[in-house]
Parts: structure tokens; C-alpha cells; sequence
């Protein structure tokens, strides 16, 4: 099958189909829903090019469902999987298939980030691929302990590639780019970050990785979507078991108990 252009899927992206029926788009078909759809298809397509040839000049590549190289991690969840991904860095990274993603609350106390900073630092130096948010709290601390120990890392994030968020996390995602690591997001430059884009974010932490580690979030954080999605991919699922209860690492200690994530000592 001839593939689609990226700007032909985006098109079928905003006409609504699912990554899997994309995947089965050949050019004839996509030639038929442009007859009936040129006026929508033709915006879409001249937006689209202009946006990903900014995207080129900043050193952003897109990778459609289409391509080969699209990373089979992504591809096992089905219609929760994004038609195209933009990338910056160390693509090889995506293929690696027993990556660690290590998340966890922004307003965590100082045992969440020690932990998340360890474990960072303790998994890369076997030679995992930490994933993280690129958040601050956790997120930061797990990218920061892996590169600590010159380990290989992913930042998944919810704004297009032309932005950082949070503003705060400039430095440590340059350099997570200089130490040959990688930085992924489904959003096309100028889209920024918001609640709902956060938790679709955290779908694609839990589906490039093969073991998900709570490092610490309260009873009520966006971390734990992170670990709903890992349960629903059938990914290992852990978290931190802290000796002492307390609010900020209650989401653990209810995740345990309830046996939805096997208890990690550190």
C-alpha cells in the first residue's frame, strides 16, 4: 500500500478517523473522501504543510502510523494511539521495548523527589530508558537522576515542540537533548498545554514504557491517570511504598492497598 503524506493523515486526523482505520488508508481511498470533503480537506492540507515545514526548519520530525518507524509500543493501543507523532533527538530510543516511565505529583515532599531521583538513577545505570513528563516535582527529579548517572531519556509532553512547559524546565530539557535523549509530543507547534492535554499525555508515558513506578502523588493527581492507562495496556504497574503515610504520598498507599500497583521499596 502507497503510504498517505503526513499532511494527507493529518487531514484524516481531522476528519475524525481512528489511528487503526488511518493505518488502512490507502491513496485511492483518501482520494475518494477528498472529493466529497475538498473544501475541509483543502484547509487542512494547506494549514498542515505550512505547520510542518516550520516544524522541519526547527528540527522537528513528524512520524505518521504509516511509516516504519512508527513505534509498535504506540501502535498495540489501538484508537488511543495518535496519528502522528513529533519528535526531537534520539529517535532510536522508541524502540527500545522495557523502558521505565518514573511519574509522580509536581507538589511532592522531599521523600517523593529523592525517590523519584533515585530510581531515575538507579534504573538508567542498568541501561533502562527512563520516561518521564518533563513536569515539575517527579517528573523533573526522575530526568534529572537519569541523567545524573549519563543514562538515556524521554520527555513526553502536551505542547508542540516550539514551547517548554513548564518555562521553568528550559535548561533540563536542552539538556536532555544534549545528552542524547529525546523529547515526544502528539501536538504540532503553537498548541499549548492544558488539563486535557496533560492527561492525554500521560496515556502515551504509559504506552511507550513496559513498567510504570508511581514515585509519589497525593490521593487525588494526574499521575494516577498515568497508572489507569498502564493498567488498561497491561503494563507493570508499581509504586512506592513509603514507611510513613502521609497526604502527599496517600495516591501510593491507596494504590497498593487496593492491589492496582505491586509495592516498590527503594
Amino acid at each position: 500500500m502507497e503510504t498517505l503524506t503526513i499532511e494527507e493523515i493529518y487531514c484524516l486526523a481531522g476528519y475524525g478517523m481512528t489511528t487503526p482505520q488511518i493505518i488502512k488508508t490507502d491513496l485511492t481511498k483518501f482520494e475518494s473522501l477528498y472529493d466529497d470533503n475538498s473544501y475541509d480537506f483543502d484547509k487542512w492540507l494547506d494549514y498542515s504543510e505550512k505547520v510542518f515545514d516550520r516544524q522541519e526548519a526547527l528540527g522537528i520530525r513528524t512520524i505518521s502510523c504509516q511509516d516504519a518507524a512508527y513505534p509498535s509500543s504506540l501502535l498495540s493501543i489501538g484508537s488511543d494511539a495518535p496519528a502522528l507523532i513529533h519528535l526531537i533527538g534520539n529517535e532510536s530510543l522508541l524502540s527500545v521495548s522495557d523502558a521505565v516511565a518514573i511519574i509522580g505529583a509536581r507538589a511532592a515532599d522531599r521523600q517523593g523527589i529523592e525517590a523519584a531521583f533515585r530510581l531515575g538513577a538507579k534504573y538508567a545505570s542498568s541501561g533502562k530508558v527512563i520516561v518521564s513528563g518533563l513536569a515539575l516535582g517527579c517528573d523533573k527529579a526522575a530526568h534529572e537522576g537519569c541523567l545524573s548517572v549519563a543514562g538515556k531519556t524521554i520527555a513526553i509532553v502536551a505542547s508542540g515542540l516550539d514551547t517548554t512547559h513548564p518555562k521553568e524546565n528550559i535548561a533540563l530539557q536542552h539538556r536532555i537533548i544534549e545528552n542524547d535523549g529525546l523529547l515526544l509530543s502528539e501536538q504540532i507547534i503553537g498548541v499549548k498545554a492544558n488539563p486535557t492535554r496533560l492527561v492525554a499525555r500521560n496515556r502515551l508515558q504509559a504506552a511507550v514504557s513496559k513498567t510504570i513506578i508511581l514515585a509519589q502523588c497525593p490521593e487525588h493527581s494526574g499521575s494516577l491517570h498515568t497508572m489507569r492507562f498502564a493498567r488498561r495496556y497491561h503494563r507493570e504497574c508499581l509504586a512506592v511504598d513509603f514507611p510513613n503515610p502521609t497526604e502527599f504520598n496517600s495516591g501510593n498507599r491507596n494504590l497498593i492497598e487496593s492491589g492496582l500497583a505491586s509495592a516498590l521499596k527503594y
